[in-house]
């Protein structure tokens, strides 16, 4: 069903409505067959991993819905518009690129997320004290900072358009059309960093009960994923905002740094001195 609506409608948002659905569908699922094999007091530390999927979700499902990517009328992603155009008149190769990558593949990629839950489930599954509680924390911290990011974003958008709507005059972030304050003064893409992050930490949970092992493919995954995602969102970014190369030179995409905080702490006193 999901390659069928996929291929037909043309479009990646089928995949997207999954997106923060099967993570948590999944250790729901291992978490209930562990509890049924093992009872609840020690499937405690599968219960907890379950409860931090459903919050990354929850949170993510919800954000998607209030932007009406539910809705039937929902459009394509404006990332997949640019990759059709570089496809061009190469339609065959699109449906190819769009079955392999998009279909299967990104579905694969949401069960690796949670395979270090599966690896978990015939060892011990029961809370290991500190280093459990501090993993969970930690998942939870990440998801907080990604909703702020998320908030802003949303935030200077919304109100962006309004001024364009209304006319009125626009200055600085809102005049050179993107976000540079706020978490995006530290790093281009807060958002992405924690989404990254947090599934990295998600597989340490295996890490303190098997040690470094293959689980960690699901991270990985997603962060080479993530990383070609950027290059798409920055090639529309330059093209569309004068100021954007120069963000880029102030500003890394991942690794946050208070560079931007600094370079504009020096406009504001050039401003005053003028």
């Amino acid at each position: 069903m999901l390659e069928n609506d996929s291929w037909n409608i043309d479009n990646a948002v089928q995949v997207d409505r999954l997106w923060s659905i099967l993570p948590p569908l999944y250790s729901i699922i291992i978490t209930y067959y562990c509890i049924m094999e093992k009872g609840i007091e020690k499937s405690s530390a599968m219960i907890m991993m379950s409860y931090v999927t459903c919050i990354w979700g929850g949170r993510l499902t919800f954000q998607f819905y209030q932007k009406g990517g539910y809705s039937i009328a929902m459009g394509e992603d404006y990332r997949w518009l640019y990759v059709k155009e570089a496809f061009g008149e190469q339609k065959f190769a699109l449906q190819v690129f769009n079955l392999l990558f998009v279909v299967i593949y990104q579905n694969i990629l949401l069960l690796l997320l949670v395979l270090p839950q599966l690896v978990m489930f015939n060892r011990n599954t029961a809370i290991h004290g500190l280093p459990d509680i501090m993993i969970a924390l930690s998942y939870v911290f990440l998801v907080v900072v990604e909703s702020i990011a998320d908030k802003q974003q949303q935030d200077f958008q919304r109100r962006k358009y309004k001024m364009i709507a209304d006319k009125v005059e626009r200055h600085g972030d809102f005049k050179a059309g993107f976000l540079r304050s706020g978490l995006f003064a530290y790093c281009r893409h807060p958002n992405f960093v924690c989404e990254i992050l947090l599934w990295w930490v998600f597989a340490l949970f295996s890490v303190s009960r098997c040690g470094f092992n293959w689980t960690f493919i699901g991270a990985f995954n997603l962060t080479c994923l993530f990383t070609g995602s950027v290059d798409i969102t920055e090639q529309i970014s330059s093209s569309k905002y004068a100021l954007y190369a120069e963000y880029q030179e102030d500003v890394s995409a991942f690794i946050p740094s208070i560079r931007m905080l600094t370079i504009k702490k020096k406009q504001e006193n050039k401003d005053k001195d003028k």
